[in-house]
């Protein structure tokens, strides 16, 4: 198990850090098995909560995570089921839907597990260095997204 960094420790090499971030992933991924829910279906909730109403559809949120359409209906049906979402004619598309938390998905969302555990830490860092972490962060992002992808989907369908 890795040692957590301390002020001074040395200068981290590129496999460090690629260990360091995967340690990171894992435990954001261990938080959003919380309150009954799965990572997904938090992503899902964080999204609708977050996005323009035009966004709220399913198509935008599997875009958002570039999987399948399929998982995605699932894991709304779902929250759906839960009370946690809501849907609604897209005034836009005659067989489109809009999705919106109910009161209880809000709720839910003032428990976010995510913003739980690394809002304290993000908050403690300087204005400058908030704003340093989130370059970085978009930019490992972006090369990510624009990368190959793994062997194992690199069949798959693109979302429509």
């Amino acid at each position: 198990m890795l040692e957590t960094p301390r002020a001074g420790d040395r200068e981290s090499t590129g496999d460090d850090l690629v260990t360091l971030l995967d340690q990171v992933s894992r435990l954001v991924y261990g938080v959003g098995f919380a309150e009954g829910l799965f990572p997904a279906q938090w992503v899902a909730l964080r999204y609708f909560h977050e996005s323009s109403e035009p966004a709220r559809t399913l198509t935008a949120l599997a875009r958002f995570q570039k999987i399948h359409l399929a998982p995605v209906s699932r894991t709304v049906s779902t929250l759906e089921d839960k009370g946690l979402l809501v849907r609604r004619p897209h005034p836009g598309f005659k067989r489109g839907w809009l999705f919106d938390l109910t009161d209880e998905g809000r709720t839910l969302l003032d428990r976010d597990p995510l913003r739980l555990s690394l809002g304290p830490p993000i908050a403690d860092m300087a204005t400058d260095e908030r704003a340093q972490f989130g370059r970085l962060l978009k930019r490992v992002i972006t090369h990510m997204q624009a990368g190959a992808p793994a062997e194992d989907t690199a069949g798959a369908a693109p979302v429509v």
